[in-house]
């Protein structure tokens, strides 16, 4: 778990940036739940002192993605069936708002270039080639939402959608690859609504591609 060294230079926002770090590494998986962790092998992995990690420990832990073992161990909350579902029903509402309100506002080149991207996976995929980089296709599925979140006028709304996707990104193509192809589909169609400038039937695509990441994930928690 080698991570990049950082600046030591500024205490408190070097706490925020190893909390960032580390709840990012909490909701990719690369901190599974249940893991217990203790500051001596972060500050190791992280390469910063005991004090802003000990900051940024403390902020998970307020914020309910650690919990504490005693007095020197802490181990990564386990995200629940139910909170996972939360999360999806607080996106499919707001998702397909954002979808709505882009409509006249999204950067039309950068969507086209991403749907061409998508076309070119999809292709690949039926003519049976496997990704061979899920990292690249998660940050185009990322790039996509990101997009029409934030050309939806209200930066709030961006924000709470970036962070929401964040907390299932565990759930990426990576570890359902056998959805990958559906889900560029899915999003062609949310990009072409956009395109089109139908902001009802953008909302309805946006719907219909979290109902579906919901069931997927369903009936994936239903065989572990």
């Amino acid at each position: 778990m080698n991570e990049p060294a950082l600046d030591e230079a500024a205490p408190r926002r070097l706490a925020h940036e190893v909390h960032r770090r580390l709840e990012d590494m909490i909701f990719s998986g690369r901190l599974r739940g249940g893991e217990v962790l203790t500051e001596r092998r972060l500050a190791d992995a992280l390469e910063v002192s005991r004090t802003p990690l000990r900051d940024a420990l403390l902020m998970l832990e307020s914020e309910g993605l650690l919990k504490r073992r005693g007095t020197r161990y802490l181990e990564v909350r386990q995200m629940t069936v139910p909170e996972f579902m939360q999360v999806l029903n607080i996106r499919r509402l707001l998702e397909p708002e954002a979808a709505r309100l882009c409509i006249g506002r999204a950067d039309l080149a950068r969507l086209r270039e991403l749907r061409e991207r998508l076309e070119e996976l999809v292709a690949d995929g039926a003519g049976g080639h496997h990704d061979e980089d899920p990292e690249a296709s998660a940050a185009i599925d990322a790039a996509m939402h990101d997009e029409i979140a934030a050309a939806s006028g209200n930066p709030l709304m961006a924000n709470m959608i970036r962070d929401l996707r964040r907390r299932t990104r565990i759930f990426d193509l990576g570890r359902m690859p056998d959805r990958a192809v559906a889900v560029y589909r899915e999003h062609i169609e949310i990009i072409a609504a956009v395109e089109k400038g139908d902001a009802d039937e953008a909302a309805g695509a946006m719907v219909r591609h979290i109902d579906n990441v919901k069931a997927c994930i369903i009936r994936h928690l239903s065989t572990i």
